[in-house]
């Protein structure tokens, strides 16, 4: 059961991070107007899902064995840190601006 349960987490965990890199690539290309909105959306609840998951597996009261989707969530969530923090600043703040100047201009129209 418990495999199970691990192969359902790791194969979601895989798409959503997928479904992330792809909003990303339509962000800095200016392919959809909409996607910063998914992305953000989509960012708050892996934060959710990543917080709690770290916080059950790994409490304090519990001895557990590192596996793979561990390995997995432990990277996605310092990597989450890093592009909340950095990354995400540098695409809203800059590429977007530069999106909404190159509508205004109809370059992008």
């Amino acid at each position: 059961m418990s495999d199970n349960i691990t192969s359902v987490q790791n194969t979601i965990f895989n798409y959503v991070i997928f479904i992330t890199y792809t909003l990303y690539f339509l962000i800095i290309f200016g392919i959809s107007n909409r996607a910063p909105e998914y992305l953000e959306t989509l960012q708050y609840w892996v934060k959710i899902y990543v917080s709690l998951f770290l916080i059950i597996r790994f409490n304090f009261l519990r001895k557990i064995t590192f596996n793979n989707l561990d390995r997995k969530i432990a990277f996605t969530a310092g990597l989450f840190l890093i592009t909340t923090t950095i990354i995400d600043q540098i695409v809203q703040t800059y590429i977007l601006k530069a999106t909404k100047v190159l509508h205004k201009t109809n370059i992008l129209n």
